[in-house]
């Protein structure tokens, strides 16, 4: 990466980063008043555990992404590209989001229901896994189910058209048949 492209990345990560750093301070601190403050809610355990990720995953964040100056001002390492698409990054982001979300809802509701909330995470995880597990089950299960299920309507059809050739076999095999469609000189 040349040293320009290298700065314009350490730039944007430290805002960032720092911007972060600020909005989740001011959001524990005022979930902080309102526990220990105002009493609402009335248990502060459920705050403390699970708050935890979001401080864990903002560590993490902040470990890879913030970088590295030396003594001359330099930049040494400019850190992972935080923002890049596709990365474990981006569900760091959702996960950190979730739980200021889900801060602010305790904070006005004064109730740790809210923290329900967190099922979405184990249900997202499940949707994303499930798209891209399920389709190698169907492939492999669909074609001893459709022999097995030949009195369907398509299945009959398909018997009668040509030896069970598919449409697109079909005019494969029509093609061949008629011969080149271009005659070169």
């Amino acid at each position: 990466m040349s040293a320009g492209s290298q700065k314009k990345l350490a730039t944007r990560n430290k805002s960032i980063l720092y911007q972060f750093r600020y909005i989740a301070a001011t959001i524990n601190l005022l979930a902080i008043i309102a526990i220990f403050y105002f009493r609402r809610p009335s248990r502060s355990i459920f705050y403390i555990l699970l708050s935890t990720p979001s401080f864990v995953l903002q560590y993490v964040l902040e470990s890879s992404g913030l970088p590295k100056i030396g003594p001359d001002g330099k930049v040494i390492t400019a850190g992972s590209d935080i923002l890049q698409k596709g990365t474990l990054f981006e569900y760091c982001f959702d996960v950190i989001y979730l739980t200021w979300i889900l801060d602010v809802l305790m904070v006005l509701f004064g109730s740790n229901k809210v923290w329900w909330g967190y099922a979405m995470i184990p249900g997202y995880a499940t949707y994303k896994i499930a798209g891209f597990v399920l389709p190698f089950f169907k492939k492999s299960g669909g074609g001893g189910q459709q022999a097995a299920g030949a009195d369907g309507d398509a299945g009959a059809a398909a018997k009668k058209d040509k030896s069970g050739l598919s449409k697109r076999q079909q005019k494969l095999q029509a093609r061949q048949e008629k011969g080149p469609g271009v005659r070169y000189r």
